[in-house]
């Protein structure tokens, strides 16, 4: 057997010896890679790759400029987040709608405020009513009689209150737990 076969098939044709049919000859094959590989690229490929990166630079900076106003519909502005103390509860007025603002244990909280007076006790980190009905942060009544606070989505933007006055959310079912008011009950 000789060390290389005949790269003839029977028929007397050469066999390719470079893939199947349709390929290029192993020999333009190089050629082509070679002159590919070698080719410059011009200043078209760089200019393209710096304007895409400025189109998207400008549609993030449109959008963050855009987006960082204060928010539409249907919120509407409910008045000064500094007329809450900071660490405390107020009660705000949004047309004919009372808002309780809560602005103790981190962010702002929006509930509809109920029938008798709140107050936020650093005590046990609870809302207390005047009643001696006890909510915890989120809400929820943990003590005394009632119902929970409807929440009411609101946001703040550059110190002013904004609320949606479309609607309360749905207040969360009681906790089975009764709480007593740590604060009231001190007065």
């Amino acid at each position: 057997m000789p060390d290389h076969p005949d790269p003839h098939t029977p028929d007397g044709r050469r066999s390719p010896e470079f893939g199947p049919g349709g390929y290029l000859p192993q020999r333009a094959a190089r050629r082509a890679r070679k002159i590919i590989l070698r080719e410059q690229m011009g200043l078209g490929w760089p200019a393209a790759a710096v304007g895409a990166s400025l189109l998207v630079l400008l549609a993030g900076l449109a959008f963050l400029l855009l987006r960082t106003g204060p928010p539409g519909s249907p919120f509407a502005a409910a008045g000064e987040l500094a007329a809450v103390e900071a660490g405390g509860v107020g009660v705000v007025e949004l047309g004919d709608t009372e808002l309780l603002v809560v602005r103790s244990g981190g962010g702002v909280r929006v509930y509809l405020a109920p029938a008798e007076a709140v107050d936020y006790c650093p005590a046990s980190g609870r809302l207390e009513g005047a009643d001696g009905t006890v909510w915890n942060l989120a809400g929820r009544r943990v003590g005394g009689s009632g119902d929970s606070l409807a929440p009411v989505r609101g946001q703040v933007h550059r110190g002013v209150l904004y609320a949606d006055p479309t609607g309360a959310g749905t207040p969360p079912p009681p906790a089975g737990a009764e709480a007593e008011p740590e604060c009231a009950s001190r007065d």
